[in-house]
């Protein structure tokens, strides 16, 4: 929205303000009888001018050549890009991210007094980080959530517990996040007292959940159980793959009463009955009211047992239940209690029970991508094996795919519109592909940029390279309009668009020169710089930077074949073509 706003000005700007500010330079230029108002650099630019027409006329001699070469290194590129140098995909890296979690698990019950004598070590632990890293520290026990923004996977409980590490400016350290958590890992799990005691380092943008995240659905907790450690044992065998865990776990001991059906059926006693006097027992029954004169409300008499008589399992020796038939049964003559510990929470996904197996990726060793695939391949049989079992990858991996359909919505729709705004400005079906042909070379950059610079192609650098479409055509526009304009006046096709060439060699060098140089100090943080907008960066710099040198020479090549092929199938001129519509 920014940038649309700040382009509308612009245009304002150099149709309205520009052309009154033009005329008093000019006027004031010729009271003075200056003909050339300043002209840095002439010499220098006379050579590159020089040097680039005789570039030029070689490649259109052998335009056919020079087009063919740039696809057979286009299309080798990106396959080099993907799987010889494994130029990955992260949508968000949490590069910029300055804090990581210590989250610990104890027993279930586990006071509040005692999970911070537990934690004690821990804290000690984040001590330990030098004072150029560790900027603070939070310790809080009764839960475990992500700080900024929402969590669908925080927990409650006494028995949990978090201690949130906050480091200093990325510019006052040398160690990454995740080098200082490495650094700390081996010392981490020497501590005792935890069920679990593990990492987890949020990202940027929204709440996409776990790099891995895979839920097996089905009814079974056993069987989801099962399944669960498989994946878990072949995750450990992944490099790179850390903080593994399962959402399957129990919570508070409860106890359950088991009827024995034949026997309650012989004192003539329903299952109901039975759970209607067990819970009157000890949570209580209303026997009768009691209305005291000049009130307005009914106070309820509620019967139940004494407090010293709830709270052991001896207890349910004493409930007596009332047949049909009016008599007392001892509860213990038609059922049996036994104490066992429940399910933690279960959680349900399209209608099935599901446990999620979660954990996080080094980013240098591998990528939610990556693992994911390899999951779903290693696991796809899981529905003939398991009949009734499915799995669900979501987290991380299925935010990226969705982003990544957006990606490329917008990115078609980008292009559908710059071919109808062309369309409409040449008059022509055909030179607006000639324009557009830039597009590519601009892509192109992209990819060796950051096969270069070891980065991950993230999400800001993809939107980049959907904004990367927009710039890259404005100097095809300006040369090819300039050629156009030159065939009109009756010069020959190839002396226009060599001469279309050497006219806009000069503009085209300065509007790329200037916002290249713009950009820069985004790209690479000169004087300071934001993490989540370097890859943005570094997108528009590289792809405007191949796309500007190819422009100058693949372009022109382009603009001859398509006029090539115009001749010969529709035996008319591109540009009288452009001129009759």
């Amino acid at each position: 929205m920014v940038v649309i706003i700040a382009l509308s000005a612009s245009i304002f700007e150099c149709f309205i303000i520009l052309p009154s500010h033009l005329a008093a330079f000019v006027k004031g230029s010729r009271s003075k009888n200056i003909s050339h108002v300043g002209t840095p650099g002439k010499k220098w630019f006379k050579k590159v001018s020089a040097w680039y027409l005789r570039v030029l006329r070689k490649a259109l001699k052998h335009r056919y050549f020079v087009l063919g070469f740039l696809i057979f290194v286009l299309i080798p590129a990106v396959i080099f890009a993907a799987h010889v140098t494994k130029l990955n995909v992260v949508m968000f890296s949490g590069e910029g991210i300055e804090e990581f979690y210590i989250r610990a698990e104890a027993k279930t019950g586990t006071s509040l007094e005692q999970m911070e004598a537990l934690l004690a070590p821990v804290e000690d632990l984040v001590e330990t980080i030098p004072k150029d890293e560790l900027e603070s520290y939070r310790s809080y026990i009764g839960s475990i959530s992500q700080e900024h923004g929402f969590d669908p996977n925080s927990k409650n409980g006494s028995h949990l517990a978090q201690t949130t590490v906050y480091l200093t400016p990325l510019q006052k350290r040398h160690r990454k996040p995740d080098e200082i958590k490495e650094s700390l890992r081996g010392k981490l799990e020497l501590i005792k007292g935890f069920e679990k005691l593990y990492f987890f380092s949020p990202k940027e943008g929204p709440p996409t959940g776990r790099a891995i995240s895979v839920g097996i659905k089905g009814d079974n907790f056993a069987v989801l159980n099962e399944i669960a450690d498989k994946i878990v044992a072949n995750l450990s065998t992944v490099p790179g793959v850390s903080d593994v865990d399962t959402n399957y776990e129990f919570g508070k001991k409860e106890l359950r009463i088991t009827v024995d059906e034949a026997k309650a059926k012989k004192f003539f006693i329903s299952v109901d009955d039975i759970a209607t006097t067990v819970r009157q027992a000890f949570k209580g029954g209303i026997a009768t009211t009691v209305k005291p004169e000049r009130a307005e409300d009914e106070i309820d008499v509620v019967v139940r047992f004494p407090e010293s008589s709830r709270n052991s399992l001896d207890d349910f020796n004493k409930i007596l239940v009332r047949n049909q038939k009016g008599n007392l049964v001892p509860l213990d003559s038609v059922a049996s209690v036994e104490e066992r510990e429940g399910i933690y929470a279960i959680t349900h996904l399209d209608g099935k029970r599901t446990v999620w197996v979660t954990g996080d990726v080094d980013e240098e060793q591998a990528t939610s991508l990556g693992v994911n695939l390899g999951l779903k391949k290693a696991f796809k049989n899981i529905p003939l094996e398991y009949s009734g079992y499915t799995l669900k990858f979501g987290g991380e991996y299925e935010e990226q795919q969705e982003t990544q359909q957006s990606l490329l919505f917008s990115f078609v729709i980008a292009l559908l519109l710059i071919f109808i705004i062309f369309t409409a400005i040449f008059g022509s079906l055909v030179q607006p592909f000639i324009v557009m042909t830039a597009i590519p070379f601009g892509f192109l950059g992209v990819i060796i940029a950051f096969m270069l610079h070891g980065r991950p192609l993230s999400f800001f650098a993809l939107m980049g390279s959907v904004g990367l479409t927009g710039i890259v055509v404005n100097n095809s526009v300006v040369l090819v309009h300039c050629i156009n304009n030159l065939r009109k006046s009756g010069k020959d096709r190839r002396e226009s668009i060599v001469e279309g060439g050497k006219s806009r060699l000069r503009p085209v060098m300065m509007t790329n020169m200037t916002t290249i140089g713009g950009l820069v100090s985004v790209a690479y943080g000169i004087g300071g710089g934001d993490p989540f907008l370097k890859p943005m960066g570094l997108s528009i710099i590289w792809g405007l930077f191949f796309a500007t040198g190819l422009t100058l020479i693949v372009i022109p090549c382009i603009y001859a074949i398509i006029d090539d092929l115009t001749v010969k199938i529709l035996h008319r001129d591109t540009v009288k073509q452009v001129s009759t519509q």
